[in-house]
C-alpha cells in the first residue's frame, strides 16, 4: 500500500490509497487533448484512466481526523459496471497506521460524489452501518443540499442513495457554511468549482502549509489553471480558486495532496 507521512508542526498526517478506479480520461482532462495526456497516463480500450483515492489522516491535538473515504465497498451495479472500482482499502490503510475505524473522532468529506463518499458505509446490503461510528462528518450546508435535492445538472452527480442515507439517518452530520476553523491548525475552505459545496483543506502551523483541495487539483496536469475536469460545475470557480490556493503555496512553499494521482501523490511548491 503506498503512502506517504510527514507533519506540518504539530500536526502528523498521513496520505494513503483507499483503493483505484477508473474513469473516462477525456472527461478527466477537459480541455486538454488526448495526444498530450496520455504520454504520461495510459487509457484502456474504454478510454478508461486509473484514479487512485488518496485519503489524508491527520493527528491533531486530540483528534483523528480522516478527509474522504473513497469508492469504499460497492452496492451499485452501475458504478461496477462504469468504473470498476477497487476493493476497500480503508481498514488496511488505518491498520498500517496503528488505528481502528472506531478511532476516528472526524470524517471531512470535500464533497458528496461517489468516489469520496462510498467508503463512510461498511457491512452487507441489508446491515449497513458507518464506517467511522464514532466521529462526526462535516459537510458544506449547501453541498448536502444539492446531493439531497440535485437538480437537472447535478442528478447524475448525485444518484449514489446508500451512504447519504445511511448518513443521514445517522445524525452525526455537521453542516458547515463556507470557511470554517475545525482546529487552531486547520481550516476547512469552500472552493465550489467542481460541485457546489466543494470544500478544501488548509493546514498551517509554525510556517508550514499543506493543501488538501479535493478535485479542483486531483492530478498533476491540473496544476495547469486553464484543465478542468468536464465534470466541473463551474470551470471559471475551479479556476480561481486553484489560482489563490497555488499562489499561497508558492508564496510560503509548501506542500499539495493529489487526491487521484496513482503515483507522487505528495507535491512540494515553493521555496
Amino acid at each position: 500500500m503506498k503512502f506517504f507521512s510527514g507533519n506540518i508542526g504539530l500536526v502528523d498526517y498521513s496520505v494513503f490509497n483507499a483503493g483505484s478506479f477508473y474513469t473516462d480520461g477525456g472527461s478527466s482532462f477537459g480541455v486538454l487533448p488526448k495526444a498530450v495526456w496520455q504520454k504520461s497516463i495510459p487509457s484502456d480500450q474504454r478510454n478508461r484512466i486509473e484514479l487512485a483515492c488518496n485519503l489524508m489522516l491527520i493527528k491533531d491535538q486530540d483528534s483523528l481526523i480522516i478527509v474522504d473515504t473513497g469508492v469504499g465497498y460497492t452496492y451499485d451495479e452501475k458504478v461496477e459496471k462504469i468504473h470498476s472500482p477497487e476493493s476497500n482499502k480503508i481498514n488496511d490503510g488505518l491498520k498500517t497506521m496503528g488505528y481502528t475505524r472506531y478511532d476516528v473522532d472526524i470524517v471531512v468529506l470535500t464533497h458528496l460524489h461517489h468516489d469520496h463518499i462510498g467508503g463512510i458505509i461498511y457491512g452487507e446490503r441489508d446491515d449497513l452501518q458507518l464506517m467511522f461510528p464514532n466521529a462526526d462528518h462535516y459537510i458544506q450546508n449547501i453541498e448536502w443540499q444539492i446531493a439531497c435535492n440535485p437538480d437537472e445538472l447535478n442528478s447524475a452527480a448525485y444518484r449514489y442513495d446508500l451512504p447519504l442515507k445511511v448518513l443521514k439517518e445517522s445524525g452525526s452530520i455537521k453542516l458547515i457554511q463556507g470557511d470554517f476553523k475545525l482546529t487552531d491548525s486547520i481550516k476547512l475552505m469552500l472552493v465550489g468549482g467542481h460541485s457546489i459545496g466543494s470544500q478544501a483543506v488548509r493546514i498551517f502551523n509554525d510556517n508550514q502549509l499543506l493543501y488538501y483541495p479535493g478535485d479542483i487539483i486531483p492530478q498533476k496536469y491540473h496544476l495547469n489553471l486553464a484543465v478542468t475536469s468536464a465534470y466541473d460545475i463551474s470551470r471559471q470557480e475551479t479556476v480561481n480558486s486553484k489560482k489563490k490556493i497555488l499562489q499561497e503555496l508558492r508564496s510560503k512553499g509548501g506542500f499539495l495532496v493529489f487526491n487521484h494521482q496513482v503515483d507522487n501523490i505528495v507535491y512540494k511548491l515553493g521555496a
